[in-house]
């Protein structure tokens, strides 16, 4: 089951992150990735994800993924710098019956934000 539970979260983080929003609908886990996708879609609409490495353990999966898109619209207040930013997340889901039940995530947001301008490097 770890093979298919790694494989049902990677190719569910590439279709979010290429743009299919549905392909959350049957899994609950995942509702807080699909609400947020557009602000970070608008900002960013060549958006693509590369997924790393997987870990699993049991009924969960940690997933080390790679976001890379051009800062080409308004994101959370920085106006387009053209710039292509790459940055790294990290998802751990929780997966029962074929479907994400749980989601937590941790993220490199803050690189990325300061590379758009939208928030000042440190010192």
């Amino acid at each position: 089951m770890s093979e298919a539970n790694k494989a049902l979260v990677r190719d569910l983080i590439e279709a979010l992150w290429a743009g299919d929003l549905s392909a959350a609908d049957a899994h609950p886990g995942f509702w807080p990735v699909a609400h947020t996708f557009g602000v970070v879609r608008a900002g960013f609409p060549d958006l693509s994800a590369t997924v790393t490495s997987q870990i699993d353990e049991g009924d969960t999966v940690v997933t080390v993924f790679a976001l890379t898109g051009t800062h080409t619209g308004p994101f959370l207040g920085a106006e387009p710098s053209g710039e292509l930013v790459t940055w790294t997340l990290i998802y751990v889901d929780k997966v029962r019956d074929g479907k994400v039940v749980e989601h937590a995530s941790g993220d490199g947001w803050m690189d990325a934000l300061m590379r758009i301008g939208a928030l000042p490097p440190p010192g």
